[in-house]
């Protein structure tokens, strides 16, 4: 999207950040964009507090600049900024959501609209009280054409949030049709993984044991199938098929990344098969 800018894949949203603000701040700082007096101030401040690492009060310097120049050029990005800050250094995600609002309102065709729009659903994910709030954002947001590169993410954030609400329908229908129509997308796997999972949270194993056994064997070597692995022993424990989840479970030994509980369900396994325990 034009002047939108795409974070780096693999990149952490802190160190995206941290880039962003290496090169924000310098022209800041000049007052390329013509702030004088006053604004050079607090975008030096907040430079020097930035780099000293005094999150708070960078931020709000950022917003108080904000706040002085509304029609400057600067401002969008210093709102951009303090609401990253607070999003992910900070970590106060009232300010942080009410920051991205702002520049959204504000800015409905700047350049950080879709991007703060993005983030405060990333902010919304994270209490129980407002995911339903985030799976609305998503939503939104895939109806963009702006968004068009985003939307496999998008569709995949819209079928887990989906799940995480207890719709499991509705989340295997959104996850479908992110595999028909991105049968080879990166979130492929998460999401087959995902359509088991909501089986077996549902109790219904044996539809779980399917998807789990045909991931595995889709991506095999992949985390995600190790994961499936593992969830195809736990169904047939849940099953009452013992020898075969013992079996599964040994089959995971020196593959699954967190070794100790494979020796505890495998020891668990033999004790409950020793005293005839279904």
């Amino acid at each position: 999207m034009p002047g939108r800018r795409a974070h780096p894949r693999g990149w952490g949203p802190a160190l995206v950040l941290m880039l962003v603000l290496a090169l924000v701040l310098p022209a800041l700082f000049l007052a390329g964009c013509g702030v004088q007096g006053e604004g050079d101030r607090l975008a030096a401040q907040a430079r020097a507090l930035w780099e000293a690492g005094v999150y708070g009060d960078a931020a709000r310097n950022f917003v108080t600049l904000a706040d002085l120049y509304p029609n400057s050029p600067l401002a969008e990005e210093s709102l951009y900024l303090a609401a990253s800050l607070y999003h992910h250094y900070i970590r106060d995600s009232e300010q942080a959501a009410r920051l991205y609002q702002n520049l959204a309102v504000s800015f409905p065709k700047g350049q950080y609209f879709f991007e703060a729009r993005e983030n405060l659903a990333m902010v919304y994910e994270d209490s129980d009280h407002s995911r339903h709030r985030a799976l609305q954002i998503y939503q939104q947001l895939l109806l963009a054409p702006e968004m068009a590169g985003r939307a496999d993410y998008l569709r995949f954030k819209i079928g887990e949030l989906n799940l995480q609400l207890g719709k499991m329908d509705q989340a295997r229908l959104e996850f479908r049709d992110l595999l028909i129509k991105r049968p080879n997308s990166k979130f492929a796997p998460k999401t087959y993984y995902l359509v088991g999972y909501s089986y077996y949270l549902e109790k219904r194993f044996n539809l779980a044991l399917a998807v789990f056994r045909g991931t595995a064997r889709k991506f095999p070597g992949t985390p995600i199938a190790i994961r499936s692995e593992f969830f195809v022993a736990d169904t047939l424990e849940d099953q009452g098929k013992m020898k075969l989840a013992l079996k599964s479970f040994r089959a995971l030994k020196n593959r699954y990344p967190f070794p100790d509980i494979i020796k505890r369900r495998i020891r668990t396994l033999r004790a409950r098969i020793r005293r005839g325990v279904r």
